[in-house]
């Protein structure tokens, strides 16, 4: 009797294992089927089959392995992450053939889940097709009107120089780190087209915003965020520095919103002020019609784009 059991023990032993070959052998051919390199596509790196070339990439100098990988495959090679494959330009002549003479086949942005989850899609920077069009022709007709890119602006950006000279002298000659001083510069600028004032240096909010789009953009280089954007499903439930990301550009949404009730507060239609009241207005005069983008969760998103970027 014992050895009955221990053949039919070693049976489903074998049976199990063998399952698990089967079901490995099946993952990995629907992987290579699925995720083959198409034909005409740059050349680029092997990578591993599921995870692309995730693990292979030191993601601390990312720019300097993409050089690297430009002088074995070229200025314009592949790369695999995930469950997507990215095309990869290198040197100035490159990028400018790419963005500029085939701009209209390369304009749309990456469908990327970090930026849906967060964005769900909308503003200038993660949008595409219609939304973009329509919300990209009204940020340059609306900052063209307060004088970005125009001479009308120089007040204020002199404005700003002053207070970042007037910081740079209190150090009294002694040695000190720029970059969050140009930052703060830079993205006050912004902050008065987009709110209709600057914010102090010293002000604890401002100064926690710089901070958090630092480390968000730290993380957003690791590779917590190309794990998060290639297995969105399993990594929306674990924990980790992804999550990190989340929780900031949702505390950027939060500040954003109690600008935007300000604004609501004593914004005149017929006098607007900067960018926010101006979204308003084209909400207003938008409303009802079915082809519109304008609602307030576009205005926030747009603000967050326009924040983002300068930050």
């Amino acid at each position: 009797m014992d050895s009955v059991f221990s053949v039919f023990g070693s049976f489903m032993d074998w049976d199990v294992k063998g399952l698990l070959l089967f079901l490995v052998i099946f993952i990995l051919t629907a992987d290579y089927i699925k995720n083959r390199r198409p034909a005409n596509f740059p050349p680029g790196p092997w990578s591993f089959p599921i995870v692309g070339s995730i693990f292979t990439l030191d993601h601390n100098r990312t720019h300097e392995i993409f050089t690297q990988l430009a002088g074995r495959y070229g200025d314009v090679f592949s790369l695999r992450l995930g469950q997507k494959r990215i095309v990869v330009l290198n040197k100035f002549k490159v990028i400018k053939e790419g963005l500029v003479n085939h701009g209209d086949g390369l304009s749309d942005r990456p469908d990327l889940p970090i930026t849906q989850d967060t964005t769900y899609g909308l503003g200038i920077i993660f949008s595409n097709g219609h939304i973009w069009k329509q919300q990209r022709r009204f940020a340059l007709s609306t900052l063209r009107y307060f004088g970005f890119g125009k001479k009308s602006l120089e007040p204020v950006i002199l404005e700003e120089v002053t207070h970042c000279a007037n910081i740079f002298r209190s150090f009294k000659g002694k040695p000190f780190g720029p970059h969050l001083i140009m930052n703060n510069v830079v993205s006050n600028i912004i902050c008065f087209l987009v709110f209709g004032h600057r914010f102090e240096y010293s002000d604890e909010k401002f100064k926690r915003l710089v901070e958090l789009f630092g480390k968000s953009l730290e993380i957003e280089g690791s590779i917590w965020v190309q794990l998060y954007n290639s297995f969105p499903v399993l990594m929306r439930r674990l924990p980790g520095p992804h999550q990190t990301v989340v929780n900031i550009w949702t505390y950027v949404k939060d500040f954003i919103k109690e600008e935007l009730k300000q604004h609501k507060q004593n914004w005149d239609s017929s006098d607007p002020r900067d960018y926010i009241d101006c979204y308003l207005n084209e909400i207003q005069n938008t409303k009802g019609q079915e082809s519109s983008t304008f609602d307030e969760e576009g205005l926030i998103n747009e603000c967050l784009g326009s924040v983002c970027g300068r930050l």
